[in-house]
C-alpha cells in the first residue's frame, strides 16, 4: 500500500521524523501530531488490542485506545487529539483497529476529512468546510 504521505503527519502537512513510533521490541512509544498534541502509552489500563493504529514507512504508530463512539453503535471507534492548531479525530469505521478516517478541525472552525482507500492505500479527501 502506498502510504507515502504518512512520511509526515496524517494529512501530509508536517514530518513525524524524530518523534517516535512503536519501539523495536513492540512496546509503545511516544508520538506527536503536527498540531502539538502528544500521545503516550505506557501500559496503562488498555491493551494494544484496544488501540487504534496507523502505519508509515514500515513503522506502526500506536495512537492509543479509542475513546469515542462516533456512529452510536455501542463500540468506541475514534480518538481525539487536541493541540495548538485545533482538534484531530482518528476513526476506525470498520472496527479492525486501523484508522481509516481522519478529520481535522482548526481553531477557526475549518475542517477537512480524508478516508483511507483500502485498494490503493492512499488517503482520499472527502469533505472540507467550515463549522458554524
Amino acid at each position: 500500500m502506498d502510504m507515502s504521505f504518512l512520511g509526515g503527519d496524517p494529512l501530509g502537512n508536517e514530518s513525524f521524523d524524530h518523534q517516535g513510533s512503536v519501539d523495536p521490541d513492540g512496546g509503545a512509544a511516544v508520538g506527536r501530531h503536527d498540531a502539538g498534541a502528544v500521545f503516550e502509552h505506557a501500559g496503562a489500563t488498555s491493551t494494544p488490542d484496544d488501540h487504534l493504529w496507523m502505519h508509515s514507512d514500515g513503522r506502526i504508530w500506536d495512537l492509543g485506545p479509542a475513546d469515542v463512539d462516533t456512529d452510536d453503535d455501542g463500540i468506541r471507534d475514534s480518538l481525539t487529539r487536541t493541540g495548538d492548531g485545533g482538534l484531530t479525530v482518528y476513526t476506525d469505521s470498520d472496527h479492525d483497529g486501523q484508522v481509516d478516517k481522519i478529520t481535522e478541525v482548526d481553531a477557526e472552525g475549518t475542517f477537512s476529512s480524508r478516508v483511507l482507500d483500502p485498494g490503493s492505500g492512499t488517503w482520499v479527501a472527502t469533505d472540507t468546510g467550515r463549522l458554524g
